[in-house]
């Protein structure tokens, strides 16, 4: 990654964040959408969080994502504190600094810690879920049909790219999905959009509040289906901690989710290798290798499951 900074934005850190040490500044990663760098202060570290300009994929999303997570700290949600936007001399945005949120990333809980943590992601998660329409829509969320608004035209725009055996799978894990009411029915809430294990960062001070220090990276936040966090668990957990968790959550909301809540979890999650496939090649052609390996495989795991 390059460490170097633009000067625009080595002006607007040292207007924000006077004390920053910005020579100090090393990289802490980069997505699709988002480069982040950590930054010492005198008061402690913060992230800085800058647009990429190649990204077609996202537009805005730090603006969003710097009216939401304020409002979200407000209402105690484990979020990154202190979140503020970055805007050059005329006023142009660039990016977001908010305080640093310490700890690991969930990949590394232990046994003990993935009981704990589950009973905390579903009531955070029953906490998201349930924030008022009203106040949500005022921050400008997106509010996405996730079938006919993301899924649709990915699985179009991909469906040329895909081997017949990939392609035949996909069309029927997609008519399938249709014909069970694909997304009309679902209900809406806030969802992060993207809860892998990167994503819950960890407790590592040995307090008592319990084992999630924080939820970062709410660039892909909407307002959709909110079984899309339970996929993105899920995908990124496996199904039977994500099991745990949706029971936590149906405890905490006082009702217990449908079949079909499951079943669009299902497929947000076997579809998933569909977004390297449609955005790979933006970053690292090698992305869409991966996605199209991987659909590959789902299509041949469901040809050994048809034939026993």
């Amino acid at each position: 990654m390059n460490t170097a900074l633009p000067p625009e934005v080595v002006l607007a850190v040292e207007a924000a964040l006077p004390t920053a040490r910005l020579e100090d500044a090393t990289p802490l990663g980069e997505g699709w959408s988002v480069i982040a760098y950590r930054v010492p202060a005198a008061d402690g570290d913060w992230v800085l969080r800058l647009q990429r300009r190649t990204s077609e994929r996202v537009t805005g999303e730090l603006e969003r994502e710097v009216a939401l997570v304020p409002r979200l700290e407000a209402r105690g949600l484990p979020v990154p504190r202190a979140m503020r936007a970055l805007h050059d001399s005329d006023g142009a945005f660039l990016g977001t600094l908010h305080r640093l949120v310490e700890g690991r990333p969930a990949s590394e809980a232990s046994r003990g810690e993935r009981a704990q943590l589950a009973a905390e992601l579903g009531a955070f998660l029953a906490r998201l879920h349930a924030l008022p329409f009203d106040e949500v829509r005022a921050l400008e969320v997106p509010e996405l049909d996730l079938w006919p608004d993301r899924y649709a035209s990915m699985v179009e725009a991909c469906l040329p790219l895909l081997g017949p055996r990939s392609a035949a799978w996909l069309t029927a894990t997609v008519e399938a999905f249709r014909a069970d009411g694909g997304t009309a029915d679902a209900p809406r809430a806030l969802v992060h959009g993207d809860l892998g294990p990167a994503h819950v960062r960890l407790d590592d001070t040995g307090g008592t509040e319990g084992v999630i220090a924080g939820i970062i990276d709410w660039g892909d936040a909407i307002i959709a289906d909110p079984a899309l966090d339970f996929a993105t668990i899920w995908h990124g957990f496996g199904e039977p901690f994500m099991e745990r968790v949706l029971w936590h959550y149906e405890a905490r909301v006082g009702r217990v989710v449908d079949r079909r809540f499951r079943d669009r979890a299902c497929f947000y999650v076997e579809v998933v290798p569909l977004f390297l496939v449609r955005y790979g090649h933006m970053f690292d052609g090698g992305d869409r290798q991966v996605g199209l390996r991987q659909l590959a495989a789902r299509a041949a795991a469901s040809t050994r499951r048809a034939a026993r």
